[in-house]
């Protein structure tokens, strides 16, 4: 096992979780697959900035598409992302209730 590149895949997953929007379009998408159109209007944010933020979830490999005849479709790419994200909600809600 090489763990320089285990530490180069956990440091681009930490950098893309580092992001109030990329984190919004994660749990969006935790919710079942959606198309750009669909998570600009779940997020609040604008089209460029989600299809970036998206390309972002897509480099670190947590975000994988599928071709819906024009439409893009988003999805986790797996669901250790799945995992990945109900972990950090339940985390949030841990140091919330602790006062942390």
């Amino acid at each position: 096992m090489d763990y320089l590149d285990v530490d180069d895949r956990l440091f681009d997953i930490g950098r893309a979780l580092g992001c109030r929007v990329r984190l919004a379009l994660l749990r969006t998408l935790a919710a079942g697959e959606a198309s750009v159109g669909e998570l600009v209007a779940r997020t609040g944010s604008t089209q460029p900035n989600v299809s970036n933020h998206l390309a972002t979830l897509r480099d670190a490999g947590l975000v994988a598409a599928d071709r819906d005849g024009r439409v893009m479709r988003y999805r986790l790419s797996s669901a250790s992302v799945g995992d990945l994200v109900r972990a950090l909600d339940a985390a949030a809600g841990d140091a919330r209730s602790s006062g942390a």
